[in-house]
């Protein structure tokens, strides 16, 4: 089996098993954005061990491209486990939802009241306020369009990430 697949899907198993346990712990904690960024570190990890292995066995003097698909194929497993997780528990829980849209709600009038200062940004925010009141106001399971989405974005993210691991194995 190759490092990629090997340590994606272990990367996976670890980010699923710290957010089961942050989920069953408090829900707050699940949904704190620093402890959500703050598993990268874990990706971040499980990417560098797949390198590693993978430079081991075929050597570093290869094209980036072929190096740096190890590290991306490994994100690439570890965000797939994450977000199939993520709605899992979203369907599971559909109070997750809720709590996330009021948190955003709840951020989106505070800045509305501090004052944005450019007047189109500000009737945005209004809109986004009216839609996330009416959405709260009527529950709905959590839609498998916006997960892809989010999925999709981050694998851009996990990119680069991927290409700062193969950069640095490759000067290493």
């Amino acid at each position: 089996m190759s490092p990629g697949i090997r340590y994606g899907f272990l990367g996976g198993v670890v980010v699923v098993l710290y957010f089961a346990v942050l989920y069953v712990a408090k829900q707050n904690l699940f949904l704190s954005p620093m402890i959500q960024w703050g598993i990268m570190a874990a990706y971040l990890f499980f990417m560098w061990k797949a390198s590693q292995e993978d430079c081991a066995v075929h050597g570093k003097d290869r094209d980036f491209r072929e190096i740096v698909r190890t590290p991306f194929l490994a994100f690439l497993l570890i965000n797939l486990c994450y977000w199939l997780f993520y709605y899992g528990l979203h369907l599971y829980d559909p109070s997750l939802l809720q709590a996330e849209m009021t948190l955003e709600l709840n951020m989106l009038k505070k800045q509305l009241a501090d004052g944005l200062g450019d007047p189109q940004q500000a009737n945005q925010f209004r809109e986004r306020i009216q839609e996330l009141e009416k959405t709260i106001a009527t529950p709905q399971p959590q839609p498998l369009g916006p997960v892809l989405m989010r999925m999709c974005v981050g694998a851009v993210g996990g990119f680069v990430l991927a290409a700062g691991v193969a950069a640095l194995i490759k000067r290493k």
